[in-house]
């Protein structure tokens, strides 16, 4: 069965430029005769007609069916698409940090970092003392082991002196250093 396209031109038809009202010129321009017209076909079977317009619907439907399905479906993407832009507007202004939040912070900060350097100049000043007390300690400590070293120097000359001393006593006195010597020996241990 063939499917005919209603408001088509039969290919029998001359075309516009050759239709037997205007008259044919030929290239060296005499007049020339026009050309019988063709007959046209005969017209067909109603019910072929009827079944081509049909064919044609039919067509024209499911174009139309998947035109609107898709139009549909971008209707409904374009619909969801500004739902979740709305959503995520709506989330934004409520996350959004107003000029009273953002002022409250800087506040806060300010007084943290008084605070902090506050603290840290307790801190340095306690270490200071501290460090000022040790330093008095060791000059302490140095002096005492100045005025320590010169007391064994003179203790050191002192055990030097009662040597040479010593010494010189056994040397003048020769019985007597022997005398001295078991008196020292029975006073010790």
């Amino acid at each position: 069965m063939a499917v005919r396209r209603p408001f088509r031109r039969s290919r029998a038809e001359p075309p516009a430029a050759e239709s037997p009202s205007s008259p044919a010129v030929a290239e060296n321009a005499e007049p020339t005769t026009p050309a019988p017209a063709t007959t046209p076909q005969a017209p067909a079977d109603p019910q072929e007609r009827i079944d081509g317009l049909r064919a044609w619907v039919a067509q024209l439907h499911r174009k139309l069916a998947v035109r609107t399905y898709v139009g549909a479906a971008i209707a409904v993407l374009a619909l969801a698409a500004a739902a979740v832009a709305l959503v995520l507007t709506l989330d934004l202004n409520q996350d959004a940090a107003t000029n009273g939040d953002v002022q409250s912070l800087q506040d806060q900060i300010s007084a943290v970092e008084q605070s902090a350097s506050q603290a840290a100049q307790q801190d340095v000043q306690a270490l200071d003392r501290r460090l000022a007390e040790l330093e008095d300690e060791v000059n302490r400590i140095s002096t005492g082991q100045t005025t320590t070293k010169r007391e064994l120097r003179v203790v050191q000359d002192d055990i030097k002196e009662l040597r040479s001393q010593v010494s010189s006593a056994r040397s003048s006195s020769g019985g007597g250093s022997q005398a001295g010597q078991a008196s020292g020996q029975a006073s010790s241990p």
